[in-house]
């Protein structure tokens, strides 16, 4: 019987550690491979721009195979080394879930994939987008050269087209999550349908399962939520910051570290213009000079409040300074006690919205536009 038992143990063996090799590897064959070797680059799936790790891999004949140890799901880009990230040949880039493999066939811009159950699921998905994506390959050459010929019009055109395929690829992706909700995939995907809204995010994160959503893409599963809620709250918030409505009423503190209540500047006759910015955002610094210009033109007839989102109190403290801004101003933390930016529905910087002197909503500008400028003149000559 003992004998039995260790022969039994000995023939299992191969197949157990055939099975423990399949682990983390990710192997194929990629068609017309433009080289020899490919480069790749594991990263936070948070943060795609800084590579964790990168390794150069041969691949004779477009053939691979490379392991992932990581502990955690991760980002993993793969393209030609010297290629930029792929600008000439394509990228290959995917999700890396630990204790699954997959096998990758294909072109490096088309690559297609098999393995186990994760790797399946995306091939699944992969083949009910792969119409779209297809198209969107084409409108991207076509307003290439709509864009080289100058031809506004047409590039108009495909973006509104693009926009068109990109929501029906958004649609395929709730469908795929409501037909496969015990898929671990489903996690990975629903962060496309967080939208302007999040309602359908969140009703579709409902239908995932606790070992889906506590499993190896918790973190994904959680920054997604954390989207979902804010977009939903932003868009009931807007229903609260439309024209002639009155403004909500906060209190942050100042580079002084006082507290400044919006309402004390109401019912003094200025109009009152509060300019959500941040020293990060590139568009907001270029129009400090349009802005200064603005202040001391409608000096009396204007108070502009400005309030710092998205940087650290230091650097804000420190770009008052530098860019020598004589108005108000105050710092927005952002958190969950309190977000500003959330309660007036920001979506975009700079957001600049004018206010009457009694505190109500006069009219609500995105972007650095010249637009702004003409009104608040047009308003203080009345």
């Amino acid at each position: 019987m003992k004998k039995a038992i260790i022969y039994l143990c000995v023939a299992l063996l191969p197949l157990v550690c055939a099975s423990c090799a399949k682990k983390n590897t990710f192997s194929g064959r990629f068609d017309d491979l433009a080289g020899d070797s490919l480069l790749v680059e594991v990263l936070n799936i948070h943060n795609m721009r800084e590579p964790l790790s990168s390794m150069v891999i041969p691949a004779p004949g477009g053939k691979f195979s490379f392991q992932v140890t990581d502990s955690v799901a991760r980002g993993i880009l793969i393209y030609l080394p010297n290629d930029r990230r792929g600008s000439q040949y394509g990228t290959t880039s995917f999700i890396y879930v630990p204790g699954e493999h997959a096998k990758i066939t294909g072109t490096l811009a088309k690559p297609v994939f098999d393995g186990s159950e994760y790797y399946k699921d995306k091939k699944v998905y992969d083949a009910m987008c792969r119409e779209d994506l297809d198209k969107i390959d084409a409108i991207g050459e076509e307003y290439k050269a709509a864009v080289a010929e100058s031809d506004q019009a047409k590039a108009d055109s495909l973006t509104e087209v693009f926009s068109q395929v990109n929501d029906h690829i958004t649609e395929v992706a709730k469908e795929f999550v409501r037909t496969h909700p015990n898929s671990q995939y489903s996690a990975s995907i629903i962060g496309k349908t967080v939208g302007d809204d999040g309602k359908d995010a969140l009703e579709l994160l409902a239908l995932l399962p606790d070992d889906v959503k506590n499993g190896p893409l918790k973190s994904i599963v959680d920054q997604t939520e954390q989207r979902a809620r804010a977009a939903f709250e932003r868009s009931e918030a807007a229903k609260k910051v439309q024209d002639n409505m009155q403004a909500p009423d906060f209190t942050l503190k100042n580079e002084k570290g006082e507290d400044f209540t919006l309402s004390s500047l109401y019912n003094q006759g200025k109009y009152i213009i509060l300019d959500f910015w941040g020293e990060w955002c590139y568009w907001c610094k270029k129009g400090i000079p349009d802005m200064k210009q603005l202040y001391k033109d409608a000096k009396g007839k204007i108070e502009i409040l400005s309030i710092d989102c998205r940087d650290t109190e230091d650097v804000w403290k420190k770009a008052i300074k530098e860019h020598e801004l004589p108005w108000l101003h105050v710092y927005n933390p952002g958190n969950e006690k309190i977000d500003v930016s959330t309660a007036y529905a920001i979506q975009g910087y700079p957001t600049k919205i004018i206010l009457n002197p009694d505190g109500t909503i006069n009219k609500t500008i995105v972007g650095e536009d010249p637009e702004f400028y003409d009104y608040v003149k047009s308003l203080i000559k009345k």
